[in-house]
């Protein structure tokens, strides 16, 4: 995309797109609820499985499904704050699919697969989530759930236990396989526990095999801690799951995948330092902005660190923080750079040993910078859906949106790159705005484009400007009399009404009779006498370079900045000779904006070869 500044923008208005801007970033900000239950440690252990007899919630009366324990939630207060994922919680949901959850809202009755499931409940232990149910005086036997508290405070511990339940809903009663599950949650520690005992046929020996998910999730299905194991790998030698959907295979008759063993214990230990949540920036401007964040229940006790870069590579344990030490919940980042993406990351610092992982990539843009000089847009390189339309607007350049049936395109087989390609779809017309007039400095300013007809001859385009009812009014009209012929206009911008703060490019025709608009750019009709006094004398050359420019008048620079074609400032040299080295730049087009000592300023295209 090439970009060079016919014309400058006011400083005090720099936010002309702030709105679009923020939207934007709106768009790239990721999920900001930090993913906890992955940073809990998973052990496996060979325990002894004790039998409850405490509060039993429910008993079949039947083998059928209305009678067996299928397919219902039983909500149970604690008897003490357990703390998942960050958050106390007084109660739980109890499935008799073999999982609890968390939060106000319980899980559907056939909810099955309770760790990949998108359901709103805001954590779950899954000890052997399935379509389960009970058996009913088989042999003698009767299942049932029930739950207990047991020691004493502070190190109590509530124990749910699903006894004698079938690994796989059925309603037989010539073949029964039945074994007992807990979930244990432990007081002070908040650790958990998953235990299992051994099985057995009660009737019967026909075999069942699935499927099942074991493990935690938490406010979402993208933050997971589980159990896998295929048809080819036993049961107890299960790994860590790869995705949120990972289940553990067995079967009641063969060896491999077998069934638990007897007292075999899944153990999941939480962090002893949780990461902050909630991550949002706030006072975006063109260089800087607040992030912002909520404290775990847990408060770290040496506060926060913070780090922020334009890549979005996720800082690890070795990263160095760019800022540390904040006891606050929100901090202002280091002057930014104008018109740039940064992704942000927090952590908890509870002592200068333990710190959290890191929270979830928070992301925004800059604001655009007052660029003085000329401005130029090619409309290379779009890709991507912005609010709907194919193709990401350049920098500082905004669609006013699909109501509009705005467009941006490169494809080939319409105009080739580097065009802004307008079209209709119905009653609709396709607006594209400019930046915004209101930043445009006082005088008389030039808008100059090329155009053609894209697919038939006598293509149509209206200049004109949006008014405070959003309302497009035309100021002129323009006539593209031959297909693929180039055609370059230029007009000469009036002094605009009150309010208006965006000219448009309209396209009325069908999509028969559309147009291609390549090279539009904004100019002053004229430069101001103190503009062309300072730009005459200096002098840069060779343009194009190589590797090194010389710069004549230099005595009188004070600084020199250079700055790429999305506005992003590449470097600053303050201490300034008759020649610069850049061989470092990539080969491109670039503005090199000149700060003299008088305190007055002017821009050049300059070009890497």
């Amino acid at each position: 995309m090439k970009q060079f500044y016919p014309f400058s923008f006011r400083k005090e208005k720099t936010n002309y797109l702030k709105t679009a801007l923020l939207g934007i970033a709106a768009l790239l900000s990721s999920n900001n609820i930090s993913a906890q239950v992955n940073t809990y440690m998973f052990t496996q252990s060979a325990g002894t499985y004790t039998p409850i007899t405490g509060t039993v919630l429910a008993e079949p009366t039947g083998n059928t499904a209305a009678t067996s324990l299928d397919n219902t939630i039983y909500p149970v207060d604690l008897p003490f704050g357990f703390v998942f994922n960050g958050t106390s919680y007084s109660s739980l949901n109890i499935s008799t699919n073999g999982f609890v959850t968390f939060g106000t809202t319980a899980p559907t009755t056939t909810n099955y697969s309770p760790i990949s499931s998108t359901a709103g409940y805001e954590g779950v232990i899954a000890a052997w989530a399935k379509d389960l149910n009970t058996v009913f005086d088989i042999n003698g036997t009767t299942g049932n759930i029930s739950w207990e508290t047991r020691g004493t405070a502070p190190n109590r511990e509530v124990v749910i236990q699903w006894k004698d339940f079938r690994p796989a809903y059925s309603a037989s009663t010539t073949s029964a396989y039945v074994f007992s599950f807990q979930v244990i949650l432990q007081e002070t520690s908040n650790t958990i526990k998953t235990m299992y005992s051994s099985g057995a046929f009660l009737v019967g020996s026909t075999s069942v095999s699935s499927t099942v998910q074991i493990g935690l999730r938490g406010s979402s299905n993208t933050d997971f801690n589980n159990r896998l194991n295929g048809t080819s790998l036993e049961f107890i030698n299960a790994t860590a799951g790869t995705s949120n959907s990972s289940s553990q295979a067995f079967n009641s008759s063969n060896t491999v995948p077998g069934m638990p063993s007897d007292g075999l214990t899944y153990t999941w230990a939480p962090p002893t330092c949780w990461a902050p949540s909630g991550i949002n920036i706030t006072g975006i401007t063109t260089n800087a902005a607040t992030v912002n964040w909520t404290a775990p229940t847990n408060v770290p006790a040496n506060g926060y660190d913070i780090y922020y870069s334009t890549s979005n590579t996720a800082p690890d344990a070795s990263t160095q923080p760019d800022l540390t030490g904040i006891t606050g919940l929100s901090a202002a980042l280091p002057p930014l750079q104008p018109s740039t993406s940064y992704f942000v990351w927090v952590r908890s610092v509870c002592s200068p040993t333990d710190k959290s992982n890191w929270s979830s990539v928070t992301s925004f843009a800059t604001q655009c910078d007052a660029l003085p000089g000329a401005y130029f847009e090619g409309f290379e390189g779009y890709q991507g859906v912005l609010n709907g339309n194919a193709g990401v607007l350049p920098v500082c350049w905004t669609n006013l949106g699909t109501n509009n049936g705005g467009h941006i395109s490169n494809s080939t087989t319409i105009t080739g790159n580097n065009t802004l390609y307008m079209w209709t779809s119905g009653a609709r017309v396709a607006y594209v705005a400019l930046p915004a007039m209101s930043t445009l400095q006082s005088g008389s300013y030039r808008l100059k484009f090329d155009a053609k007809a894209s697919v038939t001859a006598g293509g149509i385009l209206q200049i004109g400007y949006l008014d405070t009812s959003n309302n497009f009014v035309e100021l002129t009209t323009f006539s593209v009399t031959s297909t693929g012929t180039v055609y370059p206009f230029s007009y000469d911008i009036p002094v605009l009404p009150a309010g208006v703060t965006q000219l448009a490019l309209k396209n009325p025709g069908t999509p028969e009779r559309s147009l291609s608009i390549d090279n539009v750019s904004y100019e002053p009709k004229t430069l101001g006498t103190s503009e062309v006094a300072k730009k005459d004398p200096l002098k840069i050359y060779p343009n194009p370079f190589s590797d090194v420019i010389g710069i004549s008048e230099m005595e009188k620079v004070k600084s020199i900045s250079v700055i790429d074609v999305s506005g992003r400032m590449i470097r600053t040299i303050e201490n300034i000779s008759s020649e610069i080295n850049l061989s470092d730049l990539k080969t491109g087009l670039y503005i090199l904006k000149v700060q003299y000592k008088d305190g007055t300023n002017s821009s050049h295209k300059i070009i890497k070869k």
